[in-house]
């Protein structure tokens, strides 16, 4: 059975239990505290072992993705116009993520049992968004003054690493280390999924189904939206190709990675599409493709803007227009530190979360339904990356037209 197969079933199973727990009065009983506990114990383990590894997913990741780019390249005309694209893309995904949210009604709910395994006052921080003491920053879980260290220790070892090559090698090595132990934490997801909505639902019945499907659908219809006009309307504004035509030339990509759910493992094969179906220059599509891989993450912005909303509207969370910002440049940000591997959008919401003060247990409440988006997403992150990869491309006179229109349904 496919690990996407194993998780749906694992759905399934647990929201039926849940409800049958909740409806019989089960949960009540002394069979159903000792089901009950045991749940707890696989949920938090699950949950303390994605928390784990946030603090170095993150920082390895900036850091690899920065000292990646040559020196030349980095301060290119063609890095300044690919990195803001992307930082373009990625904050247009996360606000229509966010307004489309806001035109669904979540109704409140109180969560029952699901007390947070973090103290929130240990998050807020003194207002200063830049770092001056990174070690209580850590100790603080101030996410964005990781991010910001990241990103200066990355600057930083770019400018010297043919001095350092030792050095930067065990960034690599550990950044490989770090990821491979992500994909082995997810590999326990059916498990946890099972656990997690039994455990759910035996306590919140049957009405969180209906709050789930809200966000579910909103999600993918967002991606969708994203997806058709924004790509659309760039390759239509900044270049002189036929929309029509990338969307033709996306089928194959749209497939792999739907199947594969890692923009990651799809860097070969998009590389390949760039070139052959694409007409893109290989200097331009070997630049724009795995940056794109590691920081464009738009159908992670999506999911994380209609996540946040979700959660705190179930929260009775009210998000003004400082929280609406705060979450905007979180992700944005949070968006160069998530992994091109199944499931790492998931994981990096608790960046956000830790800044507007939504419970880490909230993420529960996505799990089940997170594979299912995940795979669209990661197609989203892709044909995201090769959206940018021909305008960046057409701009530098790098593309071949003649290459780019030829393919057909």
């Amino acid at each position: 059975m496919s690990f996407t197969k194993k998780i749906i079933v694992s759905m399934i199973l647990g929201i039926l239990i849940g409800v049958t727990f909740n409806l019989t009065s089960l949960i009540e009983s002394s069979l159903g505290t000792y089901v009950t506990n045991l749940l707890d114990l696989v949920s938090y383990l699950f949950l303390s072992s994605l928390k784990l590894i946030i603090v170095p997913l993150i920082f390895f990741s900036i850091v690899c993705g920065i000292v990646s780019l040559s020196d030349d390249v980095s301060i290119s005309r063609l890095g300044i116009k690919t990195l803001l694209l992307y930082t373009i893309t990625t904050v247009i995904a996360i606000s229509l993520g966010l307004l489309f949210s806001s035109f669904i009604n979540y109704e409140p709910i109180e969560m029952k049992n699901l007390d947070s395994v973090i103290n929130i006052e240990n998050i807020e921080t003194d207002g200063n968004i830049f770092p001056n003491n990174i070690f209580k920053s850590l100790s603080d879980g101030n996410i964005i003054h990781l991010l910001i260290f990241a990103v200066l220790i990355g600057i930083s070892a770019a400018r010297i690493k043919n001095r350092i090559k030792t050095f930067i090698q065990y960034f690599y090595d550990f950044n490989d280390v770090i990821n491979e132990l992500v994909k082995l934490i997810i590999s326990f997801t059916p498990i946890a999924v099972f656990c997690i909505l039994a455990k759910t639902f035996s306590t919140q019945g049957i009405e969180t189904i209906m709050s789930l499907a809200g966000y579910f659908f909103t999600v993918v219809f967002v991606l969708l939206f994203h997806f058709l006009f924004t790509f659309s309307i760039l390759i239509k504004l900044f270049t002189a190709l036929n929309p029509v035509k990338f969307f033709q030339n996306l089928k194959d990509v749209v497939i792999f990675t739907f199947s594969t759910s890692s923009s990651s493992a799809s860097i070969p094969f998009t590389l390949k599409a760039a070139e052959e179906k694409y007409g893109i220059d290989k200097s331009i599509g070997t630049f724009t493709v795995p940056l794109g891989a590691t920081i464009n993450m738009d159908g992670t912005a999506i999911m994380q803007g209609c996540a946040t909303f979700f959660l705190a509207s179930l929260y009775g969370i009210d998000l003004g227009i400082n929280e609406i910002i705060t979450i905007v440049i979180t992700a944005t940000i949070a968006s160069i530190g998530t992994a091109g591997i199944p499931s790492a959008g998931i994981i990096m919401l608790t960046v956000i979360f830790t800044q507007i003060g939504i419970p880490l247990e909230g993420i529960t409440l996505l799990l089940g339904v997170d594979r299912l988006l995940d795979m669209m997403r990661t197609s989203v992150n892709v044909s995201g990356d090769l959206c940018i990869s021909c305008i960046i491309a057409s701009s530098e006179n790098k593309i071949n037209e003649e290459v780019f229109n030829s393919r057909t349904l």
